[in-house]
């Protein structure tokens, strides 16, 4: 299929975006990148800013619906759903891995834009993330745990890859887009989950590195 010339102006202010900053881009450099009339970008996001906050939601929406999907499979413990979760969450950011970052980065400051999206989308993330966890205690699976940090690091580890890229792939080597990482990091997070989490802990060999590259490993 064509690809439109919405979507041109989409991925083009995605790549600007993300190696030039909000700041450091205008609207003609948009326009230019994705080969369309700069009046394009007014006409379809009323300018740079709602182009901008339009990236933001979409992602957003979707990592929602990556979660939606997953709480309505048929999982039989909380351990897999969230092992499940996990993953199909890493593997969402790995594929837009550039407004992942963009994302997470603009997360970081106090402005009207994040509190609004504070109060939508990831209030109701915390929700869904609290509401596994408490079951999984509830049902015995899970050792108990005070709620809001166990939710806080599964936050941190999901999207820590993609918040910082720079910092794993300048001193660790680690490319966080490549398949075989989140392949090698979900053994890992596995790992974490059957020693910090759950109540029957399975053996944990503190010895085994999984992130590091394979040349060096």
């Amino acid at each position: 299929m064509k690809e439109s010339k919405k979507d041109r102006i989409i991925d083009a202010a995605v790549r600007l975006f993300h190696t030039q900053g909000f700041d450091g881009t205008s609207v003609r450099d948009i326009a230019s990148k994705a080969n369309v009339n700069v009046a394009l970008v007014s006409y379809h996001f009323g300018g740079k800013k709602g182009l901008y906050e339009e990236l933001m939601t979409q992602f957003l929406e979707g990592h929602l619906q990556i979660m939606k999907n997953e709480l309505e499979k048929t999982i039989t413990t909380n351990k897999e759903l969230v092992l499940s979760l996990i993953k199909s969450l890493l593997e969402y950011q790995s594929k837009n891995h550039f407004v992942a970052r963009m994302v997470h980065r603009e997360m970081t400051m106090d402005s009207v834009l994040v509190r609004e999206l504070m109060s939508t989308y990831l209030r109701k993330e915390k929700h869904d993330l609290e509401e596994i966890i408490r079951t999984g205690m509830k049902r015995g699976e899970f050792r108990k745990q005070p709620l809001d940090f166990v939710v806080i690091h599964l936050r941190t580890m999901i999207n820590m890859p993609f918040q910082s890229p720079h910092y794993l792939s300048e001193l660790y080597q680690i490319t966080t887009t490549e398949p075989y990482f989140i392949e090698r990091y979900m053994k890992h997070i596995r790992h974490w989950v059957d020693l910090w989490l759950c109540k029957n802990q399975s053996e944990y060999t503190t010895t085994t590195t999984y992130l590091l590259p394979r040349s060096i490993s």
